[in-house]
């Protein structure tokens, strides 16, 4: 669904990312790895249109995507949940993952916001408090919820672990994965390596603006390389 090619990337004068090629197929989860600072936000960013490749190319099924605006990528239907939630703290809940049909979706509302809700059942018990009085994860599901009111075809996460606790690390990784078990792409940006191998198909490790490590995940897990670079094994 998603291919990219050679892409470079920054801001200003600077590149962060240099010559990146990867791959999302149809109904994989892919997790894109590494530590704080090495590029993956700005991955995001050129994926989602925040910003524009210096050269490379962005292809979405097909279709060049690279320097198109923002809100034309979301109707194609490749939404980004972005790292901090970014919710609206003084509306309720309800508020807030309505908003997520704003572009798309808004046709299928009661119908999506009933599925996010199944998905997220927690949620269910605070539809009308304000989202800025929700725990840390509580106010994840509903930035992930948000995402799926708008009928995504892909879905872009951005550490959706950060912050949380170990329990609920657990919690939502097991969350992402059944909302893929439903057919949804998912690219998977974290840096919590051990639980977003365990959930994905494939995984691209970034290091230094530049993809280091890539395979499939249950190959990754067993690399050399990269459990002493971020297991310290």
């Amino acid at each position: 669904m998603i291919r990219v090619n050679a892409l470079h990337a920054g801001y200003d004068l600077v590149n962060v990312l240099r010559n990146i090629n990867i791959e999302i197929g149809d109904g994989e989860i892919v997790a894109v790895l590494g530590s704080n600072g090495v590029g993956k936000t700005t991955l995001n960013n050129a994926l989602s249109g925040l910003i524009k490749p210096t050269s490379g190319e962005i292809y979405f099924e097909d279709v060049l995507i690279s320097g198109r605006d923002p809100v034309e990528i979301v109707d194609m239907g490749l939404i980004h949940v972005p790292e901090g939630r970014k919710l609206f703290p003084n509306l309720s809940v309800k508020e807030n993952l309505e908003l997520g049909s704003y572009r798309r979706g808004k046709p299928n509302r009661a119908k999506n916001l009933d599925r996010v809700l199944e998905i997220f059942p927690k949620l269910r018990d605070r539809i009308g408090q304000t989202a800025g009085t929700l725990s840390g994860g509580e106010q994840q599901m509903v930035a992930i919820g948000r995402g799926l009111m708008s009928e995504p075809r892909i879905l872009l996460l951005d550490e959706p672990s950060l912050g949380l606790s170990p329990l609920l690390v657990e919690q939502m990784f097991n969350l992402i994965k059944r909302i893929n078990e439903g057919g949804l792409s998912v690219i998977l940006v974290e840096q919590n390596v051990i639980q977003s191998l365990s959930i994905a198909d494939r995984a691209y490790v970034i290091s230094e603006g530049t993809v280091s490590i890539s395979g499939r995940a249950d190959e990754l897990r067993k690399n050399s390389g990269l459990r002493k670079s971020y297991l310290g094994l």
